[in-house]
């Protein structure tokens, strides 16, 4: 299998190989710093980054890099503009998220909305006579002007929907078609919530804990595809060495077949009998 290997032909195709093998081992350790950069950076603990309008804009992804880092925002709650997230466990309490939308002026005078959660409280205390959770039963937020600190926390994925008030989860699509846009792509959770919540732990944050190990997935994903390529030529060595001993086998059959055709043909081939002489007849004397 060597010599096939040596030709013109899979030498080329191995070097096209390696060159895909070695994009794909930049690819998996670029991933794989990222994954170690966000593991080390939060190892630290949180970050203070200041102001979210210096920041983030308007529109820009809550990264890996900044989830989870404390920021400070100022602007004034939006009345009527708030809804609850039931259906969290929260040490060992069935809770309730209260999140209640922030008005922000941007340095263009521009207003966007800022998801808060404010924090949370358990089923119980929002449970009306029914049985179902009662929005209206939510603390109403702070009037004026208001400073805030806390996480700076990626929208959840939106797999439900808002309805009466009641929301299945902290996502931002979801909360742009109830509230209106433009709105910050994440949510800030605060620190110290009033009113009688209880703050969001840290573990709340499911990007903050899922994206390292995306990263992490995706390096080892591309070294997987690395290791295909280079099976990959191999396996098209051993199919053309394969092929080649096939052939070689059946020419060898034929050859012999040929050979026994010619033997059986010299054998079998007809012998002349001579004529039986008859007898002589008798001459008379």
């Amino acid at each position: 299998m060597l010599r096939v290997a040596l030709r013109p032909r899979f030498l080329g195709l191995l070097a096209l190989m390696l060159v895909a093998t070695l994009v794909c081992g930049l690819l998996a350790t670029w991933q794989w710093d990222r994954a170690h950069r966000a593991i080390t950076s939060k190892a630290a603990g949180p970050m203070e980054l200041g102001d979210i309008r210096d920041v983030l804009d308007v529109g820009d992804a809550v990264t890996n890099a900044i989830a989870g880092d404390t920021v400070t925002a100022a602007g004034t709650y939006v009345p009527g503009e708030q809804v609850v997230v039931p259906g969290r466990n929260i040490g060992g309490t069935e809770a309730v998220l209260i999140v209640t939308a922030m008005m922000v002026e941007t340095e263009d005078a521009t207003q966007v909305r800022l998801p808060v959660a404010r924090g949370w409280l358990p089923a119980e205390e929002l449970t009306g006579a029914d049985g179902q959770i009662d929005p209206s039963l939510a603390p109403a937020p702070p009037q004026g002007e208001v400073e805030i600190t806390g996480r700076l926390e990626a929208s959840e994925a939106a797999s439900g929907g808002v309805s009466g008030g009641v929301a299945s989860e902290v996502a931002t699509p979801l909360l742009v078609n109830e509230w209106g846009s433009p709105m910050y792509s994440g949510f800030v959770s605060l620190e110290e919530p009033g009113g009688g919540l209880q703050p969001l732990p840290a573990a709340e944050s499911e990007f903050s804990r899922g994206l390292d190990w995306q990263n992490i997935g995706y390096s080892l994903q591309w070294v997987l595809f690395g290791a295909f390529f280079l099976y990959l030529w191999w396996r098209s060595v051993r199919a053309a060495h394969l092929d080649e001993i096939a052939d070689r086998r059946e020419a060898l059959e034929r050859m012999l077949e040929d050979s026994k055709t010619d033997a059986s043909s010299s054998t079998t081939s007809p012998t002349t009998v001579p004529a039986t002489a008859g007898p002589t007849p008798d001459k008379d004397v």
